[in-house]
């Protein structure tokens, strides 16, 4: 196979889509999970808070990601204590993984190099490649292919010590180079390539040179992730006592990746266009029972797009059966999808562009969502997957739940009532009403005698629809056990914000790793599920630039669980090699 680490390959059409999937469907907490677990043997035992204002200076201010990590080892042992043998296992592979990447493969020891002098956390940069984003002919290269590792140095003395008098594998090819005053050490094998410099106060660890120069020039030009607009302000938004790890994400940046590695071209207002969000961030916090997140989003300091105040989103928890597997609220449907329609048609990420859901609803129901539905839908909203009872005869398993609150009841009876004339076909389906529980509804029923649509008004200004197994009756009338009352729903969705703009709820228990919500998720992502209970969000807007979201993710623990030592292959002892040839200059790689 190519060596993608050293390489400019060609990037074929799957790859591509497998790109922008890893961009946009990749959410902030399974980042920094996956980044946490490969920073295992980074732990000495240090403690304290978690200050990455020196080493994020020395980050490029186009960074794509970055993520910071606690090296406090007791709470590295409480997270090792989460997790299911299916999830614990992925954990120790991606743990001596990038052992071997940084370390083992060129001869360094944790314990013996990197322990006696490291400080209290960790920064890992994704740095972008410039060559790829500026020009669509240019072969791309894996998000990975400028990771920068930068190290707090405790003890300067220990660390000059370890990388001066450091024995080389015999089969390594050691370069000596001088960048702007900095000596470079790059140490390459055929399995790949480490660059380590000595920066004032920091180690810097690159899987190219070329990371390390431009870490070099960010130091000595000041063009950090600290100049980012809003990047100070945001993070000041979301500090917490101890956490445990911080997260960001540079959402223009991300963007224009993506764009330069989808098969559709898009021009340049376009793109711009699309990049008015600048970044994400969040700070996580390790708790009883699993991980704290407290995040924020924000525009660019000049984007035409503007954010309305409008926090309306009410509890839909109350409305729904203690079983729901999946709930999501918002606060004005009509708002979100205008908001999504100016931006989708040039977001290269965007999960589906809006004219194909108005062309679909229009073939299935001849209503035309601008004209028809959206007028009457100003107020919140809700969508739910609710299990179906164990006496319905049907192989659907769930029903997924519709609810509008409406600001104009005549306009929503004339548009579900042309619905209903549409659909009213002896072959298809017979529309008729009905009463359920004391409520008067309308039943869309196959010629097999199957009811999978269900419609009516759960009270004097919310709509609700019913599709799939039939499970209203769960709801009509409201619930005695509810979702909002359940012990897992209650420890997902912990947040302060109030009053919030949407909640987000999922037992991923009982929908994904039971298999009742079947979704296209690399094996990975469905190993990593296992060991997750649920995951609950609640999101508030604070301006017109920024909005605010918490999350929670409950995880499974294991009881009794002794300290987590990581599986890695013992490695025959590295010989020395001999002294390292030398050049004044850094050679092209």
């Amino acid at each position: 196979m190519p060596d993608r680490k050293s390489k400019f390959i060609p990037v074929t059409k799957k790859e591509k889509h497998r790109r922008r999937r890893l961009v946009a469907g990749t959410g902030a907490a399974t980042l920094i999970a996956a980044t946490a677990f490969g920073v295992w043997k980074f732990l000495p035992g240090n403690s304290g808070q978690l200050d990455t204002s020196n080493g994020v200076s020395l980050l490029p201010q186009d960074t794509l990601l970055s993520v910071a990590i606690s090296t406090d080892a007791e709470r590295w042992q409480k997270l090792t204590e989460f997790g299911v043998p299916e999830s614990r296992g992925l954990l120790e592979q991606q743990l001596a993984k990038f052992q071997t990447d940084f370390l083992t493969n060129y001869g360094y020891d944790y314990r013996r190099d990197i322990q006696p002098w490291i400080g209290k956390q960790i920064l890992i940069g994704y740095l972008n490649n410039p060559a790829a984003i500026v020009s669509k002919s240019a072969p791309a290269k894996l998000l990975h292919q400028q990771t920068v590792v930068i190290l707090p140095i405790a003890n300067r003395n220990a660390a000059q010590q370890v990388l001066e008098q450091h024995q080389t594998p015999i089969d390594a090819n050691l370069v000596e180079t001088n960048y702007k005053g900095v000596s470079i050490r790059e140490t390459k094998r055929a399995t790949g390539t480490i660059a380590i410099a000595i920066l004032n106060d920091f180690v810097a660890i690159a899987t190219e040179r070329q990371g390390i120069e431009r870490i070099i020039d960010t130091q000595q030009d000041g063009k950090s992730l600290l100049s980012v607009p809003g990047y100070s302000k945001a993070l000041k938004e979301i500090e917490i006592d101890r956490p445990f790890a911080q997260v960001y994400v540079n959402v223009p940046v991300a963007t224009a990746f993506a764009a330069a590695n989808s098969p559709q071209t898009l021009a340049a207002d376009k793109l711009a266009q699309a990049q008015s969000q600048q970044g994400i961030a969040a700070n996580a916090t390790l708790e009883t029972e699993g991980i704290s997140w407290k995040g924020i989003s924000w525009l660019k300091p000049n984007s035409k797009q503007k954010l309305v105040v409008e926090n309306q989103g009410q509890n839909l928890a109350s409305s729904l059966p203690g079983n729901t597997l999946v709930m999501l609220s918002g606060g004005n449907l009509q708002r979100l999808w205008q908001d999504y329609v100016r931006s989708a048609d040039n977001n290269p990420i965007a999960p589906f562009k809006p004219q194909d859901l108005v062309k679909n609803l229009d073939n299935l129901t001849s209503l035309d969502l601008d004209s028809q539905i959206l007028p009457w839908s100003k107020g919140a909203f809700g969508v739910a997957i609710i299990p179906k009872s164990e006496q319905v005869d049907t192989a659907i398993g769930a029903g997924l739940v519709l609810i509008q609150q409406v600001n104009d009841r005549s306009a929503a009876d004339k548009a579900f009532a042309s619905m209903d004339k549409k659909m009213n076909q002896p072959q298809v389906f017979k529309v008729q009403k009905a009463t359920l529980n004391g409520k008067e509804v309308i039943n869309w029923t196959t010629p097999m005698g199957v009811n999978p649509v269900t419609h009516g008004w759960l009270d004097n200004d919310r709509k609700f629809i019913s599709l799939g197994a039939p499970v209203a009756n769960s709801f009509i009338p409201q619930p005695q056990e509810k979702l909002a009352d359940s012990p897992l729903f209650q420890q997902s969705i912990r947040s302060s914000l109030n009053p919030h703009n949407g909640q987000f709820f999922i037992d991923v228990d009982r929908s994904i790793n039971a298999g009742n919500l079947p979704l296209p998720l690399p094996a990975e992502f469905v190993t990593g599920f296992k060991g997750i209970r649920s995951l609950g969000v609640t999101s508030a807007i604070l301006d017109e630039s920024s909005n605010r979201f918490d999350l929670f993710v409950a995880l499974k623990k294991v009881p009794g669980v002794a300290k987590f030592v990581p599986k890695v292959k013992p490695q025959k002892a590295l010989k020395s090699s001999p002294t390292p040839a030398k050049s004044p200059s850094p050679s092209p790689q």
